[in-house]
């Protein structure tokens, strides 16, 4: 993603609340988001994940609660496999809104590299 793609973006991730203007977007790469429907049913939804200093943004629709985890707050990154495509990445993170443990689901290309991207962020 070129410079000025990011900057649009960053501004509309502002826009959205989403992101702070002092934080950086680094990345942004097209991921699935696995939304839970009822129990352990779910369906994916197509958009991009977001990678910044501080967080991983992945926004989703108008009337929709967007996924926001901060580093500080994720606890485990494991990897699973969506169907028979090996590029899930499922990171669990204190969630503040529920006050308890939440996981989120997403395919992604290069996921060995975001796992380990998001575990140094992690600590």
């Amino acid at each position: 993603m070129n410079d000025k793609k990011k900057e649009q973006l960053k501004g509309n991730l502002v826009e959205m609340g989403l992101m702070e203007q002092t934080d950086t977007l680094l990345d942004c790469v097209q991921a699935n988001y696995r939304k839970q429907v009822l129990g352990k049913l779910g369906k994916w939804q197509q958009g991009w994940i977001c990678f910044t200093e501080k967080q991983v943004v992945y926004p989703l629709g108008i009337f929709e609660e967007h996924i926001v985890i901060l580093y500080a707050c994720i606890r485990r990154i494991e990897k699973f496999t969506a169907g028979l495509i090996p590029m899930g990445m499922a990171v669990a993170y204190d969630d503040s809104k529920s006050g308890g443990e939440t996981e989120a689901q997403f395919t992604i290309s290069k996921r060995d590299k975001w796992i380990a991207f998001l575990s140094e962020k992690a600590g």
